[in-house]
């Protein structure tokens, strides 16, 4: 039997353009295109989130499958919906050209059905130092929000007021996630 070489994220860039990759320890995930309900979700969190960090001046709010190199031999790399970086860690990050090792102090993920170990990924995203992690679920419209050392809390209520301790002062209702007025 040949055992296959474990991947890196050093070696993305020979693959094709048009899907998304992720490694996970080293083994290759390869993933569709996100459709039109996960961008839309999508954009309506960095339009709350990336004013809200820029007028308060705390750090940048990145999206477009931000590839993030969670830890090394064998890699992980994921792909983040949305990221937030406050300015201390983005002081961190050395070269902005290729994948971030620093982690984001906030991970969003938009769960897809197709994503079926997103326990997982938060998993390695709160191992990594990430300090909040929100996975949103479009067809329970609901807001899961992992922190570490804590019980994950579930939203789903539209009403209901969503605070981010990550970035002081935020606050919006979880039916504003969703595009909802």
């Amino acid at each position: 039997m040949v055992k296959q070489k474990p991947w890196t994220a050093a070696e993305l860039g020979r693959l094709p353009e048009g899907w998304r990759y992720e490694i996970d320890e080293g083994k290759l995930i390869i993933m569709a295109p996100a459709g039109f309900a996960h961008n839309d979700i999508t954009t309506n969190v960095v339009l709350l989130l990336g004013p809200f960090a820029r007028a308060q001046k705390l750090g940048k709010v990145l999206t477009n499958e931000l590839g993030v190199l969670l830890s090394r031999n064998p890699d992980i790399l994921r792909g983040l919906d949305v990221a937030f970086y406050s300015n201390e860690r983005l002081a961190h990050i050395k070269d902005k050209s290729g994948f971030p090792e620093v982690p984001p102090d906030l991970a969003v993920e938009v769960h897809l059905p197709s994503e079926p170990d997103m326990e997982r990924k938060v998993r390695q995203y709160l191992e990594a130092g990430v300090r909040s992690v929100w996975v949103i679920d479009p067809q329970t419209r609901s807001l899961t929000i992992h922190r570490p050392g804590q019980e994950s809390v579930t939203l789903s209520d539209p009403a209901t007021t969503v605070l981010e301790p990550v970035l002081p002062g935020f606050s919006c209702h979880l039916a504003e996630i969703f595009g909802e007025p």
